[in-house]
C-alpha cells in the first residue's frame, strides 16, 4: 500500500459524538447485564467488535458518496512501513511504567484503589485465553478504529493537537475509571500522536496490543501462580520499565523524525445549530462518567456510606455436611510458626466449629545482616514477635442466622491458662473470662462478633463490593482484658490469593476498629465460589493460610 499520506474526508463532530454517546450507553448496559466470568469476556469481545463496526456505519451514513478507498484513508487503514510499526510497539513498556507510577500517585492522593469484581480474574485456561483475545486482539484493533481512526479524525478538523488531546481524553473517559484515569493518560496521548504522525492505525494497534499484554500477563499469572513467581515477574517488568521510560522520549522523537503528518482538508466553518449541537453529546458523556466516578469514590473511599443496619448471614447449604479445614500459620516473612485444625459439624438446628491451634514462639527483625557485596543497600525495617501457645475453641452458631449460641475457649501459654466462655441468654450474650490478670463478666450488645470466631462466620456473607456494616466486636488480649469496640466490616473487593492449598480468586473482607486511639484493620479472604471457604486470615500478628480441605 502507498505510504504517502493522502487527502481524506473528515467525519463531523456531531456524528462522532452521537456515536460515542450511544457506544458508552452500550458499554454500561453490557457490563451490568452479564456477570458470569466466561460470558463477561465473550460479551466484551462482541461489544468491541460491534462498536468498531458502528464507527464504520456512522461514517458511511454520513458520507454516503464516499468510495471505500476514502473510507480506508479516513480511518487511517494504511500500512506505514515496518519501521514505524516497530517503534510503536517499542513504546509499550515505558508507557506502562509511567502508567504504574501515575496510578501509585493517585492511589496515595485519593486514599483507595478501585475495587474490582471477581469477574476480572480468569479461573480456567479457557477464560485466560478469552481474556487474551479480548485485551490483546479485540481491544487494540477495535479501539484504534474507534478512537484514532474515527473520533480523533473528527476532532483534528480543529487542529491535530486538539484531535490528539480530546481524542485521548475521551479514550480515558470511556474506560469509566476515576482513581486510575491518570494512569491511562500517557498511553492515550501517545496513541493519538503515533496515529497522527504516521497517518496509520497499525503502529497504534501494535503499541496498544503490547501495552495491554503486559497487564494481562501479570493478571493471568496472579490468578494461576504462587506469590513468589508473580512477585518476580512484577519486579522484572518494573525494572525493565524504569529503564525504558527515558528511551520512550527518544522513540517518540524518532517517530516524529521518520514520519510525515497527513494533509488536512480545508473545511467550511460551521454555522447555525451545527456550530453548537455537537457539544450536547459530550455533556451527556461527561455526565455518565461523572456518575461512574462518584460511584467509584463512594465504594472505594467511603464504603461506610453504603453500610446496612446489620449484616445478613445465612448458613451455606454446603455446611449441611461435616467439613475439615487445615491451616498453616505464617509470619509476614513467610516463616511457618504453627498450624490450625478446624472442624465443622452440622446439627439439626445449629452448626459447631471446633478449632485447635498450635503456635511456636517466633521473633523476626529486619533489616537483616547482608553480605559485604550488598554494602550500601538498606531494607525497610520490620519487626514481629509472638509467644508459643496452644489454643482450643468451640463455637456453636444457630443454623438459620449464624448467631452465637455459645463459645468456649482455652488458651495455654507456658504456665498461664486463659479461659473464655460466652453463653447467649434472654437478656443478651454474657462473656466470662477466667485465669487472666482481671477476671471479668460482661454482657455483650446484640449482634456482637467474637475474637477468634468471626473469620469463619463471615464466610456466610452475601458477598458484594462495599457490602458492610458497623458491628460490635469483642477483643480479648493475652492478659484476659476484654474490649468491646465498634468495628466496620466491609467487603473490600476481590483479588487473587495464593495459599498452600492452591490459587483462589477471593473476596477480601476488612474489619476496621479503633482501640486506645489506634486504628487497626484485620483482613480475611474467602473463595468466591460457594461455600466461600476462608482461605486466608490476617489477625495482625500472623496469617492463617489454607493448606487442605477435607
Amino acid at each position: 500500500m502507498d505510504d504517502t499520506p493522502q487527502r481524506h474526508e473528515t467525519p463531523s463532530l456531531l456524528a462522532a459524538n452521537l456515536y460515542l454517546l450511544l457506544g458508552l450507553i452500550a458499554i454500561v448496559w453490557s457490563s451490568y447485564a452479564f456477570q458470569d466470568v466466561g460470558i463477561h469476556y465473550v460479551v466484551g469481545i462482541a461489544v468491541e467488535v460491534a462498536l468498531a463496526v458502528g464507527a464504520l456505519l456512522f461514517l458511511r451514513l454520513e458520507k454516503r458518496a464516499m468510495p471505500w478507498r476514502s473510507v480506508h484513508e479516513t480511518l487511517r487503514w494504511r500500512w506505514p512501513g515496518w519501521r514505524l510499526v516497530g517503534l510503536g510497539g517499542a513504546l509499550a513498556l515505558g508507557l506502562w511504567m509511567l502508567g504504574v507510577m501515575f496510578n501509585l500517585i493517585t492511589t496515595v492522593i485519593f486514599g483507595y484503589t478501585t475495587p474490582v469484581e471477581p469477574t476480572m480474574f480468569p479461573r480456567t485456561v479457557l477464560e485466560a485465553l478469552l481474556l487474551l483475545v479480548a485485551t490483546v486482539i479485540a481491544a487494540p484493533l477495535c479501539e484504534e478504529i474507534i478512537f484514532r481512526g474515527y473520533v480523533q479524525r473528527a476532532y483534528e478538523q480543529r487542529s491535530p493537537w486538539i484531535g490528539i488531546a480530546v481524542g485521548g481524553i475521551i479514550f480515558v473517559l470511556y474506560h469509566l475509571r476515576f482513581q486510575g484515569a491518570m494512569a491511562l493518560v500517557p498511553v492515550a496521548f501517545a496513541l493519538g500522536f503515533v496515529a497522527w504522525r504516521s497517518d496509520s492505525l497499525f503502529p497504534g494497534i501494535v503499541l496498544h496490543a503490547a501495552y495491554n499484554s503486559i497487564a494481562t500477563i501479570i493478571l493471568i499469572a496472579s490468578s494461576f501462580f504462587p506469590i513468589p513467581v508473580v512477585g518476580g515477574l512484577m519486579m522484572a517488568m518494573i525494572c525493565l520499565g524504569f529503564l525504558m521510560v527515558p528511551v520512550t522520549a527518544v522513540l517518540l522523537w524518532l517517530i516524529w523524525r521518520w514520519s510525515k503528518p497527513p494533509v488536512e482538508p480545508a473545511l467550511p466553518r460551521l454555522t447555525g445549530w451545527r456550530a453548537w449541537a455537537w457539544i450536547a453529546p459530550v455533556v451527556l458523556i461527561t455526565g455518565i462518567y461523572g456518575f461512574a466516578a462518584y460511584a467509584e469514590v463512594l465504594v472505594g473511599r467511603f464504603p461506610e456510606k453504603l453500610a446496612v443496619a446489620e449484616l445478613a448471614l445465612e448458613s451455606p447449604s454446603a455446611w449441611d455436611v461435616p467439613a475439615r479445614w487445615r491451616y498453616v500459620i505464617q509470619t509476614g516473612l513467610n516463616q511457618t510458626v504453627g498450624e490450625a485444625d478446624c472442624n465443622l459439624t452440622p446439627q439439626t438446628d445449629s452448626v459447631t466449629l471446633t478449632c485447635q491451634v498450635h503456635q511456636d514462639a517466633f521473633e523476626t527483625d529486619l533489616p537483616i545482616d547482608l553480605p559485604e557485596s550488598f554494602a550500601g543497600i538498606s531494607l525497610p525495617e520490620y519487626s514481629a514477635a509472638g509467644v508459643a501457645y496452644e489454643h482450643t475453641e468451640r463455637t456453636i452458631w444457630g443454623k438459620t442466622d449464624l448467631s452465637v449460641r455459645s463459645m468456649d475457649s482455652m488458651r495455654t501459654s507456658g504456665t498461664t491458662q486463659l479461659a473464655l466462655t460466652c453463653i447467649a441468654g434472654e437478656n443478651g450474650a454474657v462473656v466470662q473470662v477466667e485465669g487472666g490478670d482481671n477476671p471479668q463478666t460482661i454482657t455483650l450488645p446484640p449482634g456482637a462478633f467474637l475474637d477468634g470466631e468471626w473469620p469463619w462466620r463471615l464466610s456466610a456473607l452475601p458477598f458484594d463490593i462495599a457490602y458492610g456494616s458497623t458491628q460490635p466486636l469483642v477483643l480479648v488480649n493475652r492478659q484476659g482484658y476484654v474490649d468491646v469496640v465498634d468495628a466496620f466490616i466491609v467487603v473490600a473487593g476481590s483479588e487473587p490469593t495464593w495459599t498452600p492449598a492452591g490459587n483462589f480468586v477471593t473476596w477480601k473482607v476488612t474489619v476496621t476498629f479503633a482501640l486506645d486511639g489506634e486504628k487497626t484493620t484485620l483482613s480475611a479472604w474467602y473463595d468466591v465460589d460457594a461455600p466461600h471457604t476462608l482461605v486466608r486470615y490476617d489477625n495482625g500478628e500472623v496469617r492463617y493460610m489454607l493448606e487442605k480441605v477435607e
